[in-house]
């Protein structure tokens, strides 16, 4: 089976309410809080067969080539290459990315390529994409409800919100639930006092300070946090700025240790679950993780680190260390959601309620059959590859 050729077209799709994370240098814009930028990846085979890929949540700031020069660049590397060789076909893409690419978006043009490859050969041998990453040890994916940071309105219009979104959300089965936090504190408390007024005691709660706090101010807003009915922290230190990983994650692979080292201090004044991203930075920090004992729980997101090959590759390092892992998420469309569940029911360890939001965080989608929630689970599509079809209708709606 050979790529005889190559389409790749850009959609964007609106977010059902402006969303972002602390962000202190201002990194998002106005656009890119309301609305989600994707370019979708065709590979067609010889005798007809076609390969989805996705480019998933694109950001101005990265300047991602045009789809015509990203079809180009991928025309030149893979037509007329075997799918039954597909890591070199990968490698072959990843080798030609230029050296100045952003350096997640690099991560995330991988992972589109990687899952288009993978599509065709599951395809190939009539296989859905759970069996050839080593087969399905579970029915379905726990989602974790993402609340996002919602600018700049009053507190009182942000709690109205907010408990609107958390009552219909529970309401629809969600189990499981993750707040942005990290710009203000006080802010930050009464939601989550909210959401246990709400929500009651039993559900899991975690934060996620995206690399907001200073190491001390840390571990005090983590204890203050825990009194009101926190489950666990994901990313809480400076040293592991999400905004330097996104962008510059050379400057925290250089200090990996040292990054590790601040999160094992932040996990021992801690009583509650420490959980920090790895897979758009080095395997240094992954290493020096499980050296320190630094978290609890790894979060990783396919997307970012370049493919399903290595989030697996990551998540089972956390299970030799004993650590557990969950998928987190850019916000895909449907080929990557559909690529990220299929590694999380087929990877053993992914034993945390997982950050795959945006089949209810984005307003339409662009597959023939979106995924749909059931009882807070995502569940794979059991057709051969990804199992999934674009809406031709669609992708003319959303077209860019």
């Amino acid at each position: 089976m050979k790529i005889a050729d190559i389409r790749v077209r850009e959609v964007s799709v609106p977010r059902i309410y402006d969303t972002y994370s602390a962000d202190v240098q201002k990194l998002q814009s106005a656009d890119e809080r309301s609305r989600s930028r994707y370019q979708i990846i065709e590979l067609f085979t010889e005798d007809g067969i076609v390969g989805l890929g996705e480019v998933s949540d694109i950001y101005d700031r990265m300047q991602p080539l045009s789809a015509v020069d990203l079809r180009d660049l991928l025309r030149e590397e893979l037509v007329g290459g075997d799918v039954a060789q597909w890591p070199l076909l990968y490698q072959r893409v990843a080798t030609a990315l230029p050296d100045i690419y952003h350096p997640e978006l690099r991560g995330l043009t991988l992972f589109g390529v990687e899952i288009a490859l993978l599509d065709l050969v599951g395809k190939r041998f009539d296989a859905p994409l759970y069996e050839l990453l080593g087969g399905r040890c579970r029915d379905g994916v726990e989602v974790c409800w993402v609340g996002f940071l919602r600018g700049e309105i009053s507190l009182a219009e942000e709690l109205a919100a907010f408990e609107a979104e958390i009552a219909e959300k529970v309401a629809q089965g969600m189990r499981a639930f993750k707040l942005k936090v990290g710009e203000d504190h006080p802010r930050d408390l009464a939601r989550i006092e909210l959401f246990r007024q709400i929500a009651g005691p039993d559900l899991y709660l975690r934060v996620d300070a995206s690399g907001s706090w200073q190491e001390l101010e840390a571990i005090d807003k983590i204890g203050q946090m825990t009194q009101v009915g926190v489950n666990a922290c994901e990313t809480p230190v400076v040293a592991v700025s999400r905004q330097i990983a996104n962008d510059n994650p050379e400057e925290i692979n250089a200090r990996a240790d040292e990054a590790a080292q601040s999160l094992a201090r932040v996990r021992a004044a801690a009583t509650i679950d420490i959980i920090e991203h790895v897979a758009d930075l080095g395997d240094t920090l992954s290493a020096a993780l499980v050296r320190h004992r630094a978290v609890d729980v790894v979060n990783v997101i396919p997307s970012q680190g370049g493919g399903l090959m290595r989030g697996l590759r990551l998540i089972h390092t956390a299970q030799t260390a004993g650590m557990a892992a969950l998928l987190g998420s850019t916000v895909e469309m449907g080929p990557g959601t559909a690529a990220f569940v299929h590694l999380g029911v087929a990877a053993q360890n992914v034993t945390v309620s997982s950050d795959l939001v945006a089949p209810g965080l984005l307003v339409d989608d662009v597959c023939a059959s979106p995924f749909a929630y059931e009882g807070g689970t995502l569940r794979p599509f059991t057709g051969p590859g990804l199992g999934i079809e674009l809406d031709e209708d669609k992708m003319e709606k959303w077209a860019l």
